[in-house]
């Protein structure tokens, strides 16, 4: 009698007669990869300070004015289009602000450069068509799809240049890439 085993893992030697089994380590070369970049903090620490600037003014700290005059180079901060919190509104449009986490995000996976420009395209196509559908008057302001559009955008321009920076290390694994389960292994 031959036991099928699910691909990625093997019968330990322990207990061969009741099927058991343990994971293989992954190999590095499948399709998405998980690995950590120290660099991703940084657009996480922008969203924290973002969204700690309503905190900071309301209590009377200076600095919370300067992260939102900082902020400001780079957002419209209409106040109707972020996110509110401690009574006052976050230092970024909800866009922006899904764009930095996003960026965190995407800092942490790596893919083909071809699945990434693709990605890219396609998440760019889907927030003009809503900047578009918007000013068109098809639908009003939603920042939580804009948020999710932020994110998704953020995620697929960092995750093209995580990709483009990509380390040739083919055939090697490493404790800082994990191909994730299910990819190509």
């Amino acid at each position: 009698m031959t036991i099928e085993v699910p691909p990625g893992l093997k019968p330990t030697t322990f207990f061969p007669r009741n099927g058991t089994a343990e994971a293989v380590p992954f190999q590095s070369h499948g399709l998405w990869l998980l690995h950590w970049n120290p660099w991703a903090l940084l657009p996480l620490a922008l969203a924290c300070a973002a969204m700690a600037s309503p905190y900071l003014l309301t209590h009377g700290y200076l600095i919370g004015l300067a992260l939102r005059q900082g902020f400001a180079l780079v957002c419209h901060q209409r106040p109707e289009r972020s996110f509110w919190i401690l009574g006052g509104s976050v230092a970024v449009c909800s866009r922006c602000l899904g764009v930095y986490l996003g960026a965190a995000v995407g800092l942490l996976f790596q893919t083909t450069t071809t699945v990434a420009v693709r990605l890219l395209a396609v998440v760019a196509g889907l927030n003009l068509f809503d900047a578009a559908s918007e000013l068109a008057g098809l639908h009003g302001n939603w920042p939580v799809g804009r948020f999710a559009l932020g994110v998704a955008l953020g995620a697929a321009a960092l995750l093209l240049i995580s990709s483009s920076t990509r380390r040739e290390t083919q055939g090697k694994t490493g404790a800082y890439r994990t191909p994730l389960p299910g990819t190509l292994a």
